[in-house]
């Protein structure tokens, strides 16, 4: 990551690390410019972190199971 005229300016693989982030809020104002500015001008980015948006939607609808109580004793017999 380097600055240019005060903007930092990220590459694919800085950004692409801080999509978790990103997407939760977790960034700083001034990182999570700089990764809005990334994807405003990287297609391919901007596909993969469009990706992730889809499939933290689809994974978000997804009902939580619970174990059975005899887990334990179904998995030990296997």
């Amino acid at each position: 990551m380097h600055l240019r005229r005060d903007i930092r300016i990220m590459n694919c693989r800085e950004t692409r690390a801080l999509f978790s982030e990103f997407y939760d809020g977790e960034l700083n104002q001034e990182i999570a410019q700089a990764v809005k500015g990334h994807l405003a001008e990287c297609q391919e980015c901007r596909e993969e972190f469009k990706n992730l948006k889809k499939s933290l939607k689809i994974l978000k609808k997804l009902k939580i199971l619970e174990a059975p109580r005899n887990y334990v004793n179904l998995k030990q017999k296997h």
